[in-house]
């Protein structure tokens, strides 16, 4: 019987520890530390395992000053520019969100490229059909990043796709996540590799022990075409992404673009294989950078993720909203902003800005369902409008700010995506563009169930419950 004492007196000396290092040495934000406290106060046995396993912070000093050297150097270059108001050329337009550009050419990582050119891709077919294309013709390099290609008939295709044009001499490299993309095995990707294309696996399970690294996933979906096309948005490769099974048609935004900002894509993609592989040195492409015609679109390329010192996608939403006049159009498939976000959207609501959200209306994840139908509630109170999308799934990650500036990525408007997760966007400043993106969010209003404040407070008691609970746990899905 002494022997469950003192192993009860170890597991209660562990919890209060672990609370100890939480709250002074972890640099997690209030809602988490407070989420982790609960946890292991009201599960001192399977906390421990929990937070071993999900609550480990990933040390980012190996790699801040390596990597991204010649991003840096043009964010310099630019930093001095903007510091002398030169660089946006009296434009009024881009002069309103100055405030943005800057803040994103101070993390050193985000210059701002004027020679862009657009393509929103918003049907799974469609950017499967012109990316096949455009790798199909592709002469030097393709550089591939999903977070997750399926073992389905798409990511087969896709693979031997990629495996076909390393035997023609392109050079290929891929990147997928551990996790995202755990049911593709070696044999799946050994044609690839004997064709003579390379593989990484960012953050694979072996080295969760030593990275702590299972809580922290690359969501980043990127492809560069020979330096010359990317692609950056919401879509994976499978056949779920087209149609899933169980949540119907796949609405999701993803975006094709010619520019200078490919080369911004290209090179964080190497820094990237530099954290999974330790060396890029044999990237010895220079891709070309320069603003030949500033006439095109405007817009900045942001990563976010545990390898810098803040959440930089997330600061620009926030700014965005902040700047919002006239009205802000949002679409994710899970909402649960971190309370900085939250609280710009209500500030924007009193302010008389016309907030719009759209979220599904099935549920892949269910705790994250839930704790959606709470933070969305908490807006219809104040005046938002609220549409739960109903002729699929809806997987999109927009955000349009009075059809002047808008952003497309990766990124969820969620605490996992801003402040966990590898991450990255494209923030674009151009008025033609962004108010395309609005007219597809309309569009997809026509396809949407509005639910009004009255819906919201005549909910059932089980559904409070649940929402309540979620809540509870929102700092950790």
């Amino acid at each position: 019987m002494e022997w469950w004492n003192y192993i009860g007196y170890f597991i209660l000396f562990l919890n209060i520890f672990l609370g100890l290092m939480i709250v002074f040495r972890d640099q997690k934000n209030t809602q988490s530390t407070l989420a982790w406290l609960m946890i292991l106060l009201f599960l001192p046995f399977v906390g421990l395992f929990l937070y071993f396993i999900f609550g480990r912070e990933l040390k980012n000093s190996q790699w801040n000053q390596s990597v991204l050297n010649k991003t840096k150097k043009l964010s310099e270059e630019q930093n001095e520019l903007f510091g002398k108001k030169k660089l946006l050329d009296k434009n009024a337009h881009m002069e309103k969100y100055s405030h943005i550009i800057g803040m994103h050419l101070r993390n050193m990582v985000s210059p701002l490229t004027q020679d862009n050119s657009l393509q929103f891709l918003t049907n799974g077919n469609e950017k499967m059909e012109m990316l096949s294309y455009d790798i199909t013709f592709a002469e030097h390099s393709i550089y591939v990043q999903y977070f997750s290609i399926e073992k389905d008939q798409t990511g087969k295709q896709f693979l031997e796709l990629l495996a076909r044009k390393a035997s023609e001499g392109v050079k290929v490299y891929l990147i997928i996540d551990g996790l995202g993309s755990k049911d593709l095995k070696e044999k799946d990707l050994k044609p690839l590799k004997h064709a003579g294309g390379e593989v990484e696996v960012f953050f694979p399970f072996r080295t969760f022990f030593k990275k702590a690294a299972l809580n922290h996933r690359n969501h980043r979906k990127t492809v560069v075409i020979d330096g010359k096309i990317g692609y950056i948005g919401g879509f994976n490769i499978g056949d779920k992404y087209i149609k899933d099974p169980k949540l119907g048609y796949w609405r999701d935004t993803h975006l094709r673009l010619t520019g200078s900002a490919v080369f911004l894509m290209a090179d964080h993609f190497i820094s990237d294989w530099f954290k999974s592989r330790g060396n890029k040195d044999h990237f010895a492409e220079d891709f070309s950078i320069g603003d030949e015609n500033k006439n095109k679109t405007a817009l900045q390329i942001v990563p976010s993720g545990p390898d810098f010192a803040w959440d930089q996608v997330k600061n620009g939403f926030i700014k965005m909203i902040q700047e919002a006049e006239n009205h802000i159009y949002i679409q994710s498939p899970y909402f649960i902003p971190e309370s900085s976000i939250q609280e710009a959207l209500r500030v924007a609501l009193l302010s008389g800005v016309d907030v719009k959200i759209m979220i599904p209306n099935k549920p892949d994840h269910m705790f994250v369902y839930w704790a959606t139908s709470f933070f969305t509630g908490e807006l219809l109170k104040e005046g938002a409008s609220l549409y739960v999308y109903e002729k699929g799934f809806l997987h999109a990650k927009t955000l349009m700010v009075d059809s002047c500036t808008a952003s497309v990525g990766t990124t969820n408007m969620d605490i996992r995506s801003m402040s966990l997760n590898f991450e990255i966007n494209a923030f674009i400043y151009d008025e033609k563009e962004t108010t395309a993106l609005e007219h597809i969010f309309m569009k997809d209003v026509e396809n949407s169930r509005e639910i009004t404040w009255e819906d919201y407070r005549n909910r059932n008691s089980a559904v409070k419950v649940k929402e309540k609970f979620s809540r509870l746990l929102a700092p950790l899905l």
